[in-house]
């Protein structure tokens, strides 16, 4: 009797664990799956990157986060982030000269999906953004990056999917230089 209750158990936690595994690597696969709109097209319909929007517009930039063929990351930050600089949808393009404010917006793309996994995990101590200059995140997990400032910036929504690319939300906007 007591050999059949640990056969059963050990069938039920079997097929549990088989269970899990298999949940586990199809809610994996589909996390990283490429989103139906691209990052434009999320940007726009979101609410939360009007200013974001706003600066994309004012600096032609619209067009490499609209392109289907692109594969870009975007660190998009949130309207409270440009708030917290001062700038608004209404505001952000006069602040700044095209050439400065195209280069800030560059800083926060990468020229390939970049998955959190890839950001997160510390693998790489550095990246590369389109403007030149990199982030560094902290690693071993942690949804912090710094900016080239070594400001700590959190990344507060990771791999949010785009046709295009992938988006990381975060809660401030990272700066190449002091502005």
């Amino acid at each position: 009797m007591k050999n059949r209750k640990t056969i059963l158990t050990t069938a039920i936690l079997i097929v549990l664990i088989a269970s899990l595994v298999a949940t586990f690597g199809q809610t994996r696969r589909q996390r990283f799956k490429p989103g139906d709109m691209t990052i434009a097209e999320i940007a726009v319909t979101n609410g939360s990157f009007n200013t974001l929007v706003a600066a994309l517009v004012c600096t032609e930039l619209v067009g490499a986060v609209s392109n289907p063929d692109a594969e870009l990351t975007v660190f998009a930050p949130t309207d409270a982030a440009f708030a917290g600089l001062g700038l608004t949808p209404a505001n952000i393009c006069s602040t700044f000269d095209d050439e400065t404010l195209a280069t800030i917006l560059l800083y926060h793309v990468v020229g390939e999906r970049r998955p959190s996994p890839s950001v997160i995990n510390g693998k790489n101590k550095s990246i590369e953004m389109l403007a030149g200059g990199s982030i560094y995140p902290d690693g071993k997990g942690s949804t912090i990056v710094h900016d080239n400032l070594n400001r700590p910036v959190t990344i507060v929504m990771p791999d949010v999917m785009a046709s295009n690319g992938i988006i990381h939300v975060v809660n401030d906007v990272l700066l190449p230089v002091a502005p």
